[in-house]
């Protein structure tokens, strides 16, 4: 295998690394912060979760990312912040659900790990299925 092929492949495992490592980063201020002090705007009655500012950011970065000539580094690190906001999140807003599934409690808490451990699990998948191919 050529050193380009080499490189390519070394660059995309730490890419994923460190998608992975900004995400669950993410994940973990985000529930230490929502823990210690409600973070979340109330706009006349209509409360602005911080899913929806992960929302934003993922709507933004793809954009410049649709848009950008030449190679905007920091688009790996805004992606993993926006999905580890808006994973963070998606339960509580998308269900009906409110008072039972308080932020805190611990059925979400083990509902966030096991989709942080599936995501993590088939990113390792992914790696090891490319390196047997190689």
């Amino acid at each position: 295998m050529n050193l380009a092929k080499k490189t390519e492949r070394f660059e995309l495992k730490h890419q994923i690394t460190s998608f992975l490592i900004i995400m669950l980063l993410t994940l973990l201020i985000a529930r230490f912060i929502a823990s210690v002090y409600d973070p979340n705007l109330i706009i006349k009655g209509f409360e602005i979760h911080h899913f929806y500012y992960g929302l934003i950011l993922l709507i933004i970065i793809s954009l410049i990312m649709l848009f950008e000539k030449g190679e905007f580094k920091i688009n790996l690190i805004i992606t993993a912040i926006a999905i580890g906001l808006i994973i963070d999140e998606l339960i509580l807003v998308g269900t009906e659900i409110k008072e039972p599934l308080k932020y805190n409690s611990t059925i979400y808490s083990v509902i966030i790990l096991a989709l942080a451990v599936v995501l993590i699990v088939e990113f390792i998948s992914y790696i090891l299925k490319n390196n047997k191919n190689a």
